[in-house]
């Protein structure tokens, strides 16, 4: 049981974290990995930039 718990929290984490695995802005459904893929099949990420707002 202990198990599944720690799974599961992980499983959260990344999806939180991981670009790949988080929930595309522009295709609310899809995540950025499969947005990526129905727009383009040899398409890869090779570098991003992260933007905070108001600071």
């Amino acid at each position: 049981m202990i198990q599944n718990i720690a799974k599961g929290r992980l499983n959260k984490f990344f999806k939180e974290s991981c670009l790949l695995n988080q929930v595309s802005l522009v295709a609310d459904p899809k995540t950025v990995a499969e947005y990526i893929q129905a727009a383009d099949k040899e398409a890869t990420v090779v570098n991003f930039v992260r933007i905070k707002l108001g600071e």
